[in-house]
């Protein structure tokens, strides 16, 4: 019998896959740990790898290429390549991720952002804890905003989830001096538009310093979305909170103690765990209504902001997503079908509740982020929910703590 065949047949295999499909990652792993071979290599890897446990799954990948052939264990699929590659750049290792993907796929794979990282790599210097206080902006309410100083020059940056290291337009990146290339087609929302890379030199936040910055811009971040965005490869670099309460961004050290010491006054009210997927996709376990069990994107750069209904002040939404997911989780169709309303129900990021949510629905059937690796994805939970309480991103944990 085949390996693939003995995989179909496997009800170990079958309850894993399913498991991960729900984004029951523990789960996934402890039946794949019983299932047969070309499961069992397949979603080691990717239940270590959401984890942030990115040596182990090297080890599982490895081990798996060298045992693999026409009756021994089984290759790991092509598709994981790329992930490979994104758990050896979050342990800081460029130069063997390029020769990783050189290796697996040949020259003309490897995009010119990994070649960028290999010629100019990342250095971030913090001695100790720094606070950034948040800066007023039209649109701070919604899109926190710190004062930065990159290249020498000063000027505000949004704090968005939903980015990478440094995200702006096309015409503001050629304003400072960034020079671009191109590397394909990417989604802004639910457009398509063509991206771009690139290096910046010097990036300062308060006493943090970071050197050869990656930036990827769009020209869709143009007109009124013209902003330069610090995304979740860059808080990843720290111990991160943001305090929208507290008008304040605070970094330290990763496992720096004295970070903590700056929150003491305020009791933990939550710990939600978090999976990483590539490079910045963060997703958590959430609720709608009496459903508990939904895969949300952490993306609090979403800003879907419009007045409501009272003509009361505009009111950013807290959840994003299809007219069929919430059709789904028992609202009415014509409700669904509307681009945003209140539910009537709450939302919930794990023990974490919004009474009176309110929330938009995207006119795409089919968003580009529906699934991250085969991982279901429910919706956008955007900075309308967070930003209740100081919550602080712990990469070394993988789980946010809310206060």
């Amino acid at each position: 019998m085949s390996p693939a065949l003995r995989d179909r047949l496997d009800p170990h295999a079958r309850a894993a896959w399913h498991a991960w499909a729900r984004g029951d990652i523990d789960e996934a792993a402890h039946l794949a740990a019983e299932a047969a071979p070309r499961t069992r290599a397949h979603l080691s890897f990717l239940t270590s790898y959401v984890r942030g446990e990115y040596e182990r799954a090297l080890a599982h990948y490895g081990t798996a290429l060298q045992r693999s052939g026409p009756d021994q264990a089984p290759a790991l699929p092509r598709a994981l390549d790329e992930a490979a590659a994104h758990a050896l750049l979050h342990l800081d290792r460029p130069a063997e991720a390029y020769e990783h993907v050189l290796r697996r796929r040949g020259r003309r794979a490897i995009p010119p952002d990994l070649r960028n990282r290999v010629d100019h790599p990342l250095k971030v210097s913090l001695a100790a804890t720094t606070v950034l206080p948040l800066a007023e902006h039209p649109l701070a309410p919604y899109l926190p905003a710190v004062t930065v100083t990159l290249d020498g020059r000063e000027l505000l940056a949004h704090i968005d989830t939903g980015g990478t290291f440094l995200v702006m337009g096309t015409e503001r990146a050629h304003a400072l001096g960034i020079q671009l290339t191109p590397a394909g087609r990417e989604h802004h929302g639910t457009t398509r538009t063509d991206l771009y890379t690139g290096t910046a030199g010097t990036l300062t936040l308060g006493d943090a310093t970071l050197a050869n910055v990656p930036v990827e811009a769009m020209p869709t971040l143009r007109g009124s979305q013209d902003v330069i965005v610090i995304g979740t490869n860059i808080l990843q670099r720290f111990l991160t909170t943001i305090d929208s309460p507290g008008g304040r961004l605070i970094l330290s050290p990763r496992r720096a103690a004295g970070h903590q010491a700056l929150l003491a006054a305020r009791e933990p009210v939550a710990r939600v765990p978090f999976h990483l997927w590539a490079d910045h996709y963060m997703i958590a376990r959430g609720g709608f209504g009496t459903r508990h069990d939904l895969n949300f994107f952490i993306d609090s750069g979403l800003v879907y902001v419009i007045a409501d209904d009272d003509g009361s002040s505009p009111r950013q939404a807290c959840l994003y997503t299809t007219a069929k997911h919430y059709r789904s989780w028992s609202v009415p169709r014509a409700t669904a079908a509307l681009p945003h309303f209140h539910p009537g129900v709450p939302v919930h990021l794990g023990p974490l509740t919004l009474d009176d949510p309110f929330v938009a629905t995207t006119p795409t059937r089919r968003p580009p982020w529906h699934d991250f690796g085969g991982i279901r994805i429910d919706g956008l939970l955007s900075h309308a929910f967070l930003s209740r309480h100081a919550w602080t991103l712990d990469f070394d944990r993988h789980e946010y703590t809310f206060r």
